[in-house]
């Protein structure tokens, strides 16, 4: 599949609909998305009493403040390309309260500004098949975290189920494109959304990626009928 896109571009995508991205994700997962982060915020690793968390393509900062619900979570650095996406994110955690708690900086996930093991989990959420270097980006997450720390990857895939899979494919293909189109804005952004969902490498092959990387028995799980993956895997 050619991309409407380029991957190395795609921020500025995000730069142009960060004002409105909040309420199109919401709309268009139909409030899933709050149970999606619920889900990954649940399996943060429970061997340590205390977490440092670095949030990949952070976004509009949702995952980060998901996760401070969790009160073992020290502090949280979030890192996107999109400056729009930041700067509004920022806000969001500014209006929370926890701008002592929660940084934001733009930086690339495949080129992470931070030393090595330097945390104890890092989190991305519906960013990594939007990443040129998908194994880059895992070699990354694995660099920068402590031993026992867990890498957690929440991203769309496509349902196992022939019967869900063919509603789920007619809702990506005709329906999220007009939406996405309206609620945005944007004539493309949610054609793109949808081209990188159906060529992104998922269950068992998103696995095989993150074993690359160095993670040694990564797992996932289905959320949604098989819509949402949540995988994770744990630096030895």
């Amino acid at each position: 599949m050619t991309l409407s896109h380029s991957k190395s571009e795609s921020f500025r995508i995000f730069d142009a609909i960060s004002d409105r991205y909040d309420l199109i994700n919401t709309v268009l997962s139909g409030g899933l998305h709050y149970i999606w982060r619920k889900a990954l915020r649940s399996a943060l690793p429970q061997r340590f009493d205390s977490l440092r968390v670095l949030d990949l393509a952070t976004g509009t900062a949702d995952v980060a403040l998901e996760v401070c619900k969790d009160e073992r979570v020290q502090s949280v650095r979030g890192l996107d390309m999109s400056k729009g996406m930041i700067a509004y994110g920022e806000r969001k955690v500014e209006k929370k309260g926890l701008s002592s708690k929660i940084e934001l900086l733009v930086g690339d996930a495949q080129h992470i500004p931070f030393a090595d093991e330097s945390f104890e989990a890092t989190t991305m959420s519906f960013g990594i098949r939007n990443v040129p270097d998908v194994v880059a980006c895992l070699r990354e997450s694995h660099r920068v975290l402590r031993s026992g720390g867990r890498c957690l990857v929440l991203e769309f895939a496509l349902p196992r189920s022939r019967i869900i899979r063919s509603f789920h494919l007619f809702y990506l293909r005709n329906v999220l494109p007009l939406l996405g189109r309206w609620l945005s804005g944007h004539q493309t952004a949610y054609t793109y959304l949808n081209e990188t969902i159906e060529e992104f490498p998922y269950g068992e092959d998103f696995l095989a990626l993150m074993r690359r990387a160095g993670f040694k028995q990564p797992q996932f799980k289905s959320l949604t009928g098989g819509i949402v993956h949540l995988y994770w895997g744990d630096k030895t």
